[in-house]
């Protein structure tokens, strides 16, 4: 294997150069891209190789990354950052990787054909409504990480994600966006992705907005995902542990029962699926929250140095420019295989059903408080009564984390800094207001 060769000519040059240790990350790939918009069609392909070097001792290090492959003979400088910390090689379980990894990428007839569809999809669910821009990126690549503590990892990895605005036919009102992504671009819905346009522009459009309202919140799955993103303070690194003091109750939970989430770097079918991290560790199902007992945040190896805890790898690279970082993967709330979203509407006696954000609102951790910006609908009855726009959810983070009652099976992921998923969310504790 010619990059394993490589490597060790790298770690050679390294300790030649006073380096006790060092790892090589190498990432070679290619993508795609086609946009559809005011000034027409465009489309473009690239292919990119890069490297990335980390290396020094228990006193220092370096970090250094550059396009195409490192020289052998690089004149390699002394390091001057903080000390360096490898992971070490552990047992990788078995993986089969995906078969979709296989698939070519997207023609740009496939890709236009997505996009054009898209938006004769938006013209038949709102006329006179126009998609004003797409743009859709597909890409593969391949990863190798070596280090000097024998890690020694290859795998392959494909994503795609769809960018759109789309405006009303009122003129003179604000476009709405939306982004999604798949692992592979056949698995984009257009129906369904123009569906979710025309509702948030007729909905922003024709919604009331409410006055000071509280009830039963019936949370689609893009709201709910938007709250479990507000939480990841509380999920993800260190401080993770003193937060969840501040929530437990007297059984010891930060939220009901019906609340377990959890992050799985090798969720079947997610678009980061991957055997290991960017540090080469193995990834599997990391539980944090179980049936509202706060288990663990989401931490590096680093972090848990010396626990009896076994760790999983979470050190996301977004790109060889990259330093590994902890972030989450597939970060989801568990959904319940026995509930279906449409009995849930239909349980609601007099509440709210809110069917997408309309902005990241804000998470204030210290004053134990939250707001999102959504759009939706009052129920009566399970019935629809009146559209619901330029509303504010707001309330406790704990009381939303204890007030969560059921969870539904439509489980949905979006990206987030990371894949974070969740089904529609029956809640109760919080409340709704005009915005601002």
């Amino acid at each position: 294997m010619k990059q394993r060769h490589l490597a060790a000519e790298i770690f050679q040059g390294l300790a030649a150069a006073g380096h006790e240790s060092g790892e090589l990350f190498l990432k070679m790939g290619r993508s795609r891209r086609f946009e559809l918009g005011s000034h027409g069609r465009v489309s473009g392909a690239s292919r990119e190789v890069g490297w990335a070097v980390r290396a020094g001792s228990a006193r220092s290090s370096l970090f250094l990354a550059g396009s195409g492959l490192p020289r052998p003979d690089m004149d390699w400088p002394q390091s001057d950052g903080k000390a360096i910390q490898l992971s070490a090689a552990r047992p990788i379980p078995a993986w089969r990787p995906p078969v979709d990894l296989d698939s070519s990428l997207v023609a740009e007839s496939e890709a236009i054909a997505l996009l054009e569809g898209i938006e004769r999809s938006l013209l038949g669910e709102l006329p006179k409504s126009r998609l004003i821009r797409g743009l859709l990126d597909e890409g593969t690549s391949e990863t190798s990480v070596f280090n000097t503590l024998g890690v020694d990892v290859s795998f392959r990895s494909r994503a795609a994600s769809l960018y759109l605005e789309a405006v009303g036919p009122w003129g003179g009102e604000s476009s709405v966006s939306l982004m999604v992504a798949a692992r592979e671009v056949r698995r984009l819905q257009p129906a369904a992705i123009a569906r979710r346009l025309a509702n948030r522009l007729a909905l922003e459009h024709e919604g009331t907005a409410p006055a000071k309202e509280r009830g039963e919140i019936l949370m689609a799955p893009p709201v709910a995902i938007r709250m479990l993103a507000g939480l990841l303070p509380l999920l993800v690194g260190g401080g993770g542990m003193r937060l969840a003091r501040r929530y437990r109750d007297r059984q010891g939970r930060i939220g009901s029962s019906a609340l377990s989430i959890m992050d799985n770097g090798r969720y079947p079918g997610g678009v980061l699926e991957a055997p290991v991290d960017g540090e080469g560790s193995p990834t599997g199902e990391v539980v944090l929250v179980d049936e509202g007992h706060f288990c663990q945040a989401l931490l590096g190896w680093t972090d848990v140095s010396g626990s009896a805890r076994p760790t999983l790898g979470c050190m996301r690279r977004d790109s060889w420019r990259d330093m590994p970082r902890v972030a989450p993967s597939h970060l989801f709330i568990k959904p319940r295989p026995e509930v279906a979203a449409g009995s849930l509407v239909a349980s609601v006696t007099r509440g709210y059903y809110l069917v997408e954000p309309t902005g990241s609102g804000r998470f204030d951790f210290e004053k134990d408080q939250f707001w999102l910006p959504v759009c939706g609908f009052a129920l009566r009855q399970g019935n629809v009564e009146v559209p619901l726009a330029h509303a504010r959810l707001e309330g406790s983070i704990g009381a939303f984390l204890q007030g969560i009652q059921t969870v539904a099976r439509d489980l949905a992921f979006q990206p987030l800094g990371g894949m974070v998923g969740s089904p529609s969310l029956l809640v109760t504790g919080v409340g709704l207001s005009r915005t601002a």
